[in-house]
């Protein structure tokens, strides 16, 4: 499952395992999900409502539309015509539903981690109740993740009233998720995992493969590295980048390594 804010590149990595010929992808379908008894595991889990899960999820990822009704990940922008996502999902003749599915992605990020939080879910005791599940959080540039979230107004989904929030206001709630989910990763390595956009390339798609417990397969890796292109369409101010950089160091400070990655976001960012 997918992990941490909107607009942080997890659309693209989903679509990215929908070309792996083993990996079924839900988009969104949280409104169908959370608070319904049969269904929803995170909430209470069950090993008989995880099964019922699986089994929903898988069914309403061959149809459903764009937007949080969600289902099939081809409803998603990023299988828009101006994408070659499209063209190379076409290209491998996989069909909406694969045909054996070791791994299930469900992208519903924000949502889930809200859920998970409201929830009072203790984490690490549902790792141990089920093994199967794994977490994943992709890393966009937080400046242009933070620009992305105010124009989409994807902003509401923090939880958090803000009439005119700046971006420094949605920078700190996108680092804050970021922070939360690196402690995690940090205690489970085996059942979090993460990647930076600028390390996008074969090692992590081998490495996601590995993680998400999927059948290797080198075709599938060459074929997705066509989709992994990630450009910012965001300038961003000395103020703000300078802003960025404290917020990084005062915040994961107790993560030096995984700071000065984060830092690498602000060279050249003006």
């Amino acid at each position: 499952m997918a992990l941490g804010p909107y607009r942080n590149l997890t659309t693209l990595t989903a679509s990215i395992l929908f070309l792996h010929p083993k990996c079924q992808v839900l988009n969104h379908g949280g409104q169908r999900i959370f608070g319904d008894g049969r269904l929803d595991w995170i909430a209470s889990y069950d090993y008989k409502v995880f099964q019922n899960f699986l089994r929903y999820s898988i069914y309403i990822s061959k149809g459903g539309m764009r937007g949080q009704y969600g289902g099939s990940i081809i409803h998603s922008h990023a299988f828009d015509e101006k994408y070659n996502t499209s063209t190379l999902f076409r290209g491998a003749a996989l069909g909406l539903v694969k045909e054996n599915i070791d791994s299930l992605f469900w992208k519903e990020s924000l949502r889930i981690s809200n859920h998970i939080r409201s929830s009072g879910v203790e984490l690490f005791e549902l790792l141990e109740k089920e093994p199967r599940i794994r977490f994943l959080m992709p890393i966009r540039n937080p400046m242009d993740c933070s620009k992305s979230n105010i124009l989409t107004g994807h902003v509401g989904l923090f939880g958090r009233e803000l009439e005119q929030p700046s971006e420094e206001d949605v920078l700190e709630l996108i680092l804050d998720e970021i922070l939360w989910f690196k402690r995690l990763q940090s205690s489970r390595p085996d059942r979090f995992y993460y990647f930076f956009e600028f390390d996008l390339g074969w090692n992590v798609l081998v490495d996601m493969e590995k993680f998400l417990c999927l059948t290797p397969n080198a075709e599938w890796a060459s074929i997705a590295l066509k989709a992994c292109s990630v450009e910012s369409k965001y300038d961003h101010s000395d103020s703000f980048v300078s802003y960025f950089r404290d917020s990084v160091t005062r915040k994961f400070a107790g993560y030096p390594e995984f700071a000065n990655n984060m830092l690498k976001f602000a060279a050249g960012a003006t």
